[in-house]
């Protein structure tokens, strides 16, 4: 499904944060052929450069899933990142639990909380600029215009819940139009952190839901 005339399908990140650390041979069981998988070959050894710049610590690459869904493990983090089309992930993120306990595991014991991350990406929204604001309201711009001589209005905007990302329970949604057509098309970023598996799959299975409603919210200023 999508919203724009700019992406086919779009991507999202599932990641489930362990307490400790899960070998990476026991990941490969779990997401088996059995399962509807096909094994990611493990990375091959290589002699060390003279110099080389290292960003993040390094993804292990575990298996891959229907068309473009990657699973690897971020050993540093513990942390296990599903990425892909949103059906593909959700099929995924679903059948998690049951792949774990297959092999003994309870998984909500063993993990710390799921974060969602759905990167920056478009929607064709008619009229963007004026719907986003017909619903915000920047007390004091006029004082503000008058000092920097020019009429200014508010761009873009962002909800979160809490306030602060300091806890495992968190929604982040930040609104974007597009620099280069403004008034025709957004860009959407959503992170969502849960201590729960369950309710990390239940947001996931609801993001089309969040982006349509956004989409009409701002189509019809504010009104619904």
């Amino acid at each position: 499904m999508s919203y724009s005339k700019l992406v086919e399908r779009y991507v999202v990140s599932f990641a489930t944060f362990f307490t400790l650390n899960i070998p990476d041979g026991i990941l490969r069981r779990v997401f088996s052929e059995k399962n509807n998988f096909r094994l990611a070959p493990p990375p091959q050894p290589r002699l060390p450069p003279i110099m080389e710049i290292t960003v993040g610590p390094p993804r292990l690459p575990i298996a891959e899933y229907s068309s473009a869904t990657r699973i690897e493990y971020v050993q540093d983090k513990f942390m296990l990142d599903i990425t892909g089309p949103i059906e593909e992930v959700i099929e995924v993120a679903k059948g998690l639990s049951s792949f774990f306990n297959d092999l003994g595991y309870d998984l909500d014991k063993m993990m710390r909380y799921v974060e969602i991350n759905f990167p920056s990406q478009p929607i064709d929204v008619k009229d963007a600029m004026r719907g986003i604001r017909s619903i915000t309201i920047f007390k004091g711009s006029e004082h503000l215009s008058k000092l920097v001589g020019s009429n200014v209005g508010v761009f873009s905007f962002s909800l979160s819940s809490p306030e602060t990302p300091l806890t495992l329970n968190w929604l982040h949604l930040r609104v974007d139009p597009d620099v280069n057509s403004p008034n025709a098309r957004l860009y959407i970023s959503i992170i969502k952190r849960a201590e729960k598996m369950s309710e990390g799959i239940d947001f996931l299975t609801k993001i089309f839901q969040v982006i349509e409603a956004i989409k009409e919210l701002l189509e019809r200023g504010g009104s619904v």
